[in-house]
């Protein structure tokens, strides 16, 4: 059974580890500890971790300001994918961005992550930029990202 926790600085090298696999090396998408680390400490940033037992499966990462957010990350241990955890952190992400009062949650995804890319599009997420080489792997491979983003105000329809 998977819980869901705030992360805490403590939990940073377990973050670390989990980035090592989650993403891909080939694309330049997982930060480092530090980085991790000092971005947590801004006012505003919001981690969750998905936990099996006492095993980090996943998790996400939002920074806010006053209007809206942005989800930085979402990684989910491969070993675990498939299972819905990826879903249920953006699910639990823009409820918190709702929660909030917040307009709009954006995100960068690679544009060639296929399945990531269903996933954002499948919760109402849309298309609203690309940004060229965004991301940068380890022989300077370059890989455009989408800029994508959510309307968080409800209508009649919404769920």
């Amino acid at each position: 059974m998977t819980t869901f926790r705030p992360a805490t600085p403590d939990d940073v090298p377990a973050l670390d580890r989990l980035m090592r696999v989650a993403f891909d090396p080939r694309y330049g998408e997982a930060w480092t500890g530090p980085q991790l680390l000092g971005t947590l400490a801004l006012a505003g940033t919001r981690a969750e971790l998905a936990v099996n037992a006492a095993d980090i499966a996943g998790f996400s990462l939002v920074r806010r300001s006053p209007v809206d957010a942005e989800l930085l990350l979402v990684g989910v241990d491969p070993d675990r994918r498939r299972l819905g955890i990826g879903r249920e952190l953006v699910l639990r992400a823009i409820a918190a961005a709702r929660a909030d009062g917040l307009a709009d949650l954006y995100l960068e995804v690679r544009a060639c992550n296929t399945a990531a890319v269903a996933l954002y599009r499948g919760l109402g997420f849309t298309v609203v930029g690309v940004r060229p080489r965004y991301y940068k792997g380890p022989q300077n491979q370059a890989f455009d990202a989408d800029t994508m983003r959510l309307s968080l105000h409800r209508t009649d329809s919404a769920e």
